[in-house]
């Protein structure tokens, strides 16, 4: 019942306003008319009471003539609704205010706004985009209109519409303008990787680092265009670079380091990159990564030897898994260390999530470039 009684305390204080003025400019030429408003607005209550609020919203809406002085009544009674969830009734106030044929350009630009926000919360994203562009072709610097539209194509993952609508932002000095726009670059030369379109995705990805040289996505997209066109030699570069300037990113840094050590260098050249990368930063997916190398080359001392300085370092859920599963299949020196793994164990992190959105705080296991929860871009950094 609360929004009926808010809507009844708006309209109280509209129509009693303009009752009184009317009254006062009027009283002895429209006393008619007059009676006849104050007996819509008591049949008006009348339904908001009897929980018709359709019928009541229609009354109003009709009784009220759009001025200067009531469209933001009218606004603020649409958004009312909207914000609790009643969108509906407040796509009816709005097309009711949109089909008034005494509005003036500015007021129907708001009224327009209005709607098209109402279309937005309903998913009704086809008419939402259809106004959000009548709104662009009105005033192609109308920065809110050209958001909308570009979080419109991002629902929808149409690249090219939100690369369109990115450059006008960008363009307009938005303060996040560069970085929705090198998304959206990415966005576009991942599907070219996807389609095996390197020469294409190479010029996205040069756009995207033009615009913002230390773009993480970017380079690491670039890392994996070098490397499937062989050169190892500009990979291994780029990936100094992210390691130099974004340690704390190491996790995602790992696969791309695989490949260029392993497949284009040798099990060695792996290991040393690893154990320098634990020394400055000693993350748990670098410490699982160096015990997996230890592993494939048999070298069973150092193994054990860093096991326990990692688990030392930081006992995770992860690290005491690699030690059950290697010391199940040694049992003789499964005896000889348990009573150490045994002393370490109270001190366990479980390793929950690695990445955390610091605009929402939306938690993920795994690394991902617009957030899901707030669909803010860039804002999931590591745990």
């Amino acid at each position: 019942m609360d929004i009926e009684f808010l809507v009844i305390i708006i309209s109280a204080v509209l129509i009693g306003f303009l009752t009184g003025r009317f009254f006062s400019r009027k009283r002895t030429k429209n006393e008619t008319i007059s009676s006849n408003c104050s007996e819509s607005y008591i049949q008006g209550l009348n339904y908001l009471l009897a929980n018709k609020s359709d019928k009541a919203i229609q009354l109003f809406v009709d009784l009220i003539k759009v001025d200067k002085e009531t469209m933001e009544t009218h606004l603020a009674l649409g958004n009312l609704f909207r914000s609790k969830g009643e969108v509906d009734r407040a796509i009816k106030i709005h097309q009711n205010l949109i089909a008034r044929p005494d509005l003036d350009q500015g007021q129907r630009g708001m009224a327009l706004s209005e709607l098209a926000e109402d279309y937005f919360k309903a998913g009704l994203l086809d008419r939402a985009e259809n106004l959000y562009r009548e709104l662009v072709q009105i005033n192609p610097q109308n920065r809110f209109a050209q958001r909308k539209l570009f979080e419109i194509f991002c629902v929808e993952k149409s690249w090219t519409d939100a690369l369109a609508a990115a450059q006008v932002l960008y363009d307009l000095a938005e303060p996040d303008g560069r970085l929705i726009l090198t998304h959206c670059l990415c966005e576009i030369a991942g599907q070219y990787l996807d389609k095996g379109n390197l020469r294409e995705a190479h010029e996205f990805l040069k756009k995207a680092t033009q615009i913002d040289d230390k773009c993480i996505r970017a380079l690491l997209s670039l890392i994996d265009v070098h490397l499937k066109n062989n050169e190892a030699g500009k990979a291994t570069s780029l990936l100094k670079k992210l390691i130099k300037s974004n340690p704390q990113f190491i996790e995602l840094f790992i696969r791309p380091a695989r490949e260029i050590y392993l497949k284009r260098g040798s099990a060695q050249q792996y290991q040393s990159f690893l154990i320098n990368q634990y020394a400055s930063t000693p993350h748990n997916t670098v410490a699982i990564e160096l015990l997996d190398s230890y592993k494939s080359c048999d070298q069973q001392e150092a193994l054990v030897k860093f096991l326990h300085q990692a688990i030392q370092n930081s006992a995770t859920f992860e690290l005491f898994d690699f030690a059950f599963k290697y010391y199940q299949s040694r049992p003789e020196i499964f005896n000889r260390d348990w009573p150490v793994l045994l002393s370490q164990f109270p001190s366990i992190k479980p390793r929950c999530i690695a990445f955390i959105c610091n605009s929402c705080g939306y938690e993920s296991q795994t690394m991902q470039w617009n957030c899901p929860s707030c669909n803010t871009w860039s804002s999931l950094k590591p745990v």
